[in-house]
């Protein structure tokens, strides 16, 4: 793993949302959220991160979708002091990178949290409640194929051990086809580790 450079709050809200926006689970969801609040798709597709009203609604829009800076759903107990950073991860970064704490991911992984146990259950062609895998196959295809994905989202503590905010699939995809895990980019917020065990 290498730091590229500072981040900061307003990237990774980006980030996230431009990743959801294009997600075929989350696309509906944060479309409508956009209509509540009378938003057009300008904000995520044509973003000015040196805007700071753009970033105020960017913030408010994640706050409507997923609960950021609301301590509600993925964001609740969420560390909200963090030093983010750009950083670049490759193959032997794949075993210190874990799934949040959730009953599919945890099956899925056979409760050791990690993306390339996740891996061998979809090798298997074991199911995990009822939902079949094809999303993932799909995924590590389009990476085969060279396709290129939006920037995942970790916390971290120490930069050792990184935890999955936004990017389940994707970094699944990646497990499958390990070796093109290569100069992937991230965005890491780095917080203590008691604020991390809260979230997690």
């Amino acid at each position: 793993m290498n730091i590229i450079r500072k981040s900061s709050e307003d990237e990774m809200i980006f980030e996230f949302l431009k990743a959801e926006y294009s997600s075929d689970r989350f696309s509906e969801d944060i479309e409508e959220a956009m209509h509540h609040l009378s938003l057009e798709n300008g904000v995520i597709l044509s973003a000015d991160l040196h805007n700071a009203e753009e970033n105020a609604l960017r913030k408010k829009l994640l706050g409507e979708f997923r609960g950021y800076g609301q301590n509600r759903e993925l964001f609740e107990n969420f560390p909200m002091e963090l030093e983010w950073s750009l950083c670049s991860f490759s193959g032997d970064d794949l075993k210190k990178i874990r799934y949040i704490d959730y009953d599919y991911w945890n099956e899925l992984s056979g409760g050791t949290h990690s993306p390339l146990d996740a891996a061998q259950t979809i090798r298997k062609n074991i199911f995990i409640f009822g939902e079949n895998n094809d999303g993932f196959w799909r995924a590590s295809e389009y990476i085969k194929d060279g396709g290129t994905f939006p920037r995942m989202f970790f916390l971290t503590a120490d930069f050792e051990r990184f935890v999955i905010v936004e990017g389940h699939l994707r970094m699944t995809a990646y497990a499958l086809v390990p070796e093109r895990f290569n100069n992937i980019e991230a965005i890491v917020g780095k917080c203590s580790p008691e604020e991390l065990a809260r979230w997690m």
